[in-house]
């Protein structure tokens, strides 16, 4: 219960004046409905002796005005602006935090599959929102039957105690009857499952039951298990009538008992008709709390698990994600948590190229020591493997599948964990590589790049607002052409993941929406594997003409050619690094994969 509060807190964050300010109007409607009750309870007595006169108007011009203040704070102000400004919001953060979180640390997504992500962002969010505006309309509920058992006992003691009484029993029959209800509940969905099963089985198998001349047999035994299913239902029926009347009839049943209690202190006094008003009044509210009783036990159950799953989604404390995407909507950079640094490891900040001194030597762009990391779904492993990126280079690593290509592009990117090594930027270490590698320092393409269901001119874009750099990425990933047998062009709508475009089409739209952005780094996973020869090398020709710096997984033969280093890799380790001669001259492995690819993919 400290963990959901404490999470529930976490989530209000910078809405805690809307919650409070909710919680306060809430409180003060109830007490709106005390005053009217006291009302009444004035009003009937001076009916009941005579003595009304003018001041029975009085009186009910303050109930119409009590209740009209009431009316149009909870329907013209709460529910029509404060709760769905409050629960929005609310589910907004959250969901914000979750795909900022994935953002940051692209590994968290990895720990669930796609269906729970989803429950995650969906239900989930969903869950807790209703909770928050949910919360303060309860806890407005519970304060007033506090103060209506308190000036019922005022009135009379015995009275009270025993409506308390009656509530409380109430209260036990409608526990053991939902438990029950829930019993039958889950055993008429296995009896239906089990009528379901049946009917499927007989649909799928007719001819084998006819050449059985088994259709007698097959029928009483699904009216067997219909009628099984029938019983089981009677009974969940009877207990879920039995739970909505114990709690509908509770409020006439109170009203019974105090009658019965008052009927001879009412002729003499004792008890005022004003005073069975108001307890008449007041009981319709008490029973209200006391169903809202049962509901706030499964609703905190529900939220509970709801936080728990965005919790492990996050893979952090969610205070620590909201704090983050709150930093990151005011401009700031989120506070992303760093390892330990590993002993004797560099720790300065990373310096940006103006930084460098003028007449500085120039340094290794990015630099792999000692990496060794394993991708958690594959046992695909990459060893102490040494790499140099150097500034307006073409760097290459190469290697059969399965050689552990994709495992190190996603270990330098932060996208799987290292089990040892260091990466480090213009010569100081990267301590977040996830959280730093990004743009405008880093982008990637990935071997199968994702589209949006919008259109090419969105998903190259993807909310920036640069037409110059646009066009140049268009211009240097051949899209023009493309576009101009396109109706639309730019404005093209690609279908759902790239649906209506070819393999080829989907690659360089990912490229150019990496290009827009202007990295100083481009990381390249086998992006022109769709590509035509002709089309790959003019693309390959302007990406290098550029004077981009880019880190590339590639076998493709004019890709290799092109390169100025290449890394060869073979079951995870470093086989060799050097020039395309150089390797062929001392790589037997090379050779091999040098001849495979030519004769697979002749490039002329």
């Amino acid at each position: 219960m400290k963990a959901v509060v404490s999470r529930l807190r976490a989530v209000l964050g910078g809405l805690a004046g809307t919650y409070w300010g909710l919680t306060g109007l809430w409180v003060l409607l109830r007490f709106g409905t005390l005053v009217v009750g006291l009302l009444f309870q004035r009003l009937f007595d001076k009916l009941g002796d005579g003595t009304a006169g003018g001041a029975m108007w009085l009186l009910i011009a303050w109930v119409a005005a009590v209740e009209g203040a009431r009316l149009f704070l909870q329907f013209g102000v709460m529910l029509n602006r404060l709760e769905p400004r409050l629960q929005y919001r609310a589910t907004a953060g959250l969901r914000r935090a979750l795909l900022g979180s994935a953002l940051r640390r692209p590994g968290v997504a990895s720990r669930t599959t796609t269906g729970e992500s989803l429950r995650a962002v969906g239900e989930d969010v969903e869950e807790v929102g209703f909770f928050v505006v949910w919360a303060p309309t309860n806890l407005a509920r519970w304060l007033f039957a506090v103060a209506a058992v308190t000036i019922m006992m005022r009135i009379d003691a015995l009275v009270t105690c025993a409506l308390l009484g009656l509530l409380i029993l109430i209260t036990a029959v409608t526990a053991v009857a939902h438990s029950r209800y829930l019993a039958y509940r889950q055993t008429t969905r296995t009896a239906s499952a089990r009528v379901a099963g049946a009917l499927r089985e007989s649909v799928s198998s007719v001819q084998a039951v006819q050449a059985a001349a088994a259709e007698e047999h097959v029928t009483a035994h699904i009216r067997r298990l219909n009628e099984a299913r029938g019983g089981v239902a009677v009974r969940e029926e009877l207990f879920a009538s039995a739970q909505r009347n114990a709690i509908g009839n509770a409020a006439s049943l109170g009203i019974g008992l105090v009658l019965l209690l008052t009927a001879g202190r009412v002729r003499d006094g004792g008890f005022t008709v004003g005073d069975l008003a108001l307890f008449t009044f007041y009981l319709q509210i008490l029973t209200e709390t006391l169903a809202s009783l049962g509901i706030l036990s499964v609703r905190l159950q529900r939220v509970a698990v709801a936080l728990d799953r965005i919790t492990g989604f996050l893979g952090e404390r969610l205070r620590d994600a909201l704090r983050a995407d709150s930093a990151y909507r005011a401009g700031k950079a989120p506070t992303v948590p760093e390892p330990e640094a590993r002993p004797g490891a560099r720790t300065a900040p990373v310096p940006s190229p103006e930084d460098r001194e003028p007449n500085a030597p120039e340094q290794e762009h990015l630099t792999v020591r000692g990496l060794t990391a394993c991708q958690s779904a594959s046992s695909f492993r990459v060893r102490e493997i040494e790499l140099a990126v150097r500034r307006k280079s073409l760097t290459v690593i190469t290697g059969r599948v399965g050689s552990g290509k994709t495992t190190l592009l996603r270990a330098v990117l932060g996208l799987t964990p290292l089990e040892s090594g260091e990466i480090l930027w213009n010569g100081e270490p990267v301590r977040d590589p996830a959280a730093f590698l990004t743009p405008p320092r880093c982008a990637c393409t990935s071997q199968n790049p994702r589209l949006f269901s919008g259109t090419v001119r969105e998903n190259i874009l993807l909310g920036a607002d640069d037409e110059a750099a646009l066009a140049e990425a268009v211009h240097t990933v051949l899209l023009g052409p493309d576009l101009a047998a396109m109706r639309d062009g730019l404005d093209t709508v690609v279908g759902p993941r790239g649906l209506r475009l070819s393999g080829g089409q989907v690659q360089r739209i990912a490229i150019a929406r990496m290009l827009v952005r202007r990295p100083e780094l481009l990381v390249l996973d086998d992006v022109s594997s769709a590509l035509d020869a002709q089309t790959e090398q003019i693309m390959w020709d302007r990406l290098l003409e550029s004077g981009a710096t880019v880190l590339a997984v590639s076998h493709r033969p004019s890709v290799l050619r092109a390169a100025d280093r290449i890394l060869l890799l073979r079951d995870g380790r470093a086989e060799g690094t050097g020039g395309l001669g150089e390797l062929l001259a001392t790589s037997a492995e090379m050779r091999l994969l040098w001849d495979a690819e030519s004769a697979a993919a002749p490039d002329h």
